[in-house]
């Protein structure tokens, strides 16, 4: 019998998380050390130039824990640190005059100074999981080693991930570019998001 998926927290993460967390027992982890530099506070976009990601910075609320539960925003945030680049580089895609006022109330809510990540992460998947029509993966409710699980926590199973092709805006420059948040997904196709199909065990997210 395969093994249940075990997701990280991320914010607006690749399509792959979402093919992965329909998965039957796939969980959400709340209880693992924070993970720098990798998918759960960065968003992959295209740009005309080719792939680029905005890093939402973070530190931890305290010296003395790694745990994602205290991981917050730090002074450097701001609404228009994520809004600015979507603005300019998926202002074309044919659903961002649809979707993107949502997204703003999601950054004005959470993206400040002290605020949690989690919480804002979690907030980004439920948003992108109501979108889809798909339910939201459970939650973690203690640590987990991994064992048993088909673990995607690990930075590096996340390299290269490829993702079935869609038109993008910048497409006719560059090709496509995979691996891009599922905000790039939505924008560029709307509600057909949803019948992309997975390369990770052809699961349909619908």
């Amino acid at each position: 019998m395969p093994k249940a998926p075990l997701l990280p927290a991320a914010t607006f993460p690749p399509l792959t998380w979402f093919h992965l967390a329909q998965r039957e027992g796939a969980h959400v982890c709340r209880h693992e050390n924070y993970v720098k530099q990798s998918l759960r506070n960065r968003v992959s976009l295209v740009n005309p130039q080719g792939p680029t990601t905005v890093t939402l910075p973070v530190h931890r609320r305290g010296a003395s824990t790694r745990s994602v539960q205290d991981i917050v925003f730090t002074d450097a945030v701001h609404p228009e640190l994520l809004l600015k680049v979507l603005r300019t580089n998926c202002g074309r895609a044919p659903f961002f005059e649809h979707y993107f006022p949502e997204i703003e109330d999601w950054a004005h809510r959470h993206l400040k100074a002290g605020q949690s990540w989690l919480d804002a992460a979690e907030a980004s998947v439920q948003w992108a999981c109501d979108t889809l029509g798909t339910p939201l993966p459970a939650p973690t409710s203690t640590y987990e080693s991994g064992d048993g699980w088909d673990d995607w926590r690990p930075k590096a199973r996340w390299n290269d991930v490829d993702t079935p092709r869609y038109p993008q805006v910048f497409e006719d420059r560059l090709g496509f570019v995979s691996g891009r948040s599922i905000l790039d997904v939505i924008f560029h196709l709307g509600p057909e998001a949803s019948s992309l199909p997975s390369r990770h065990g052809n699961h349909d997210v619908a």
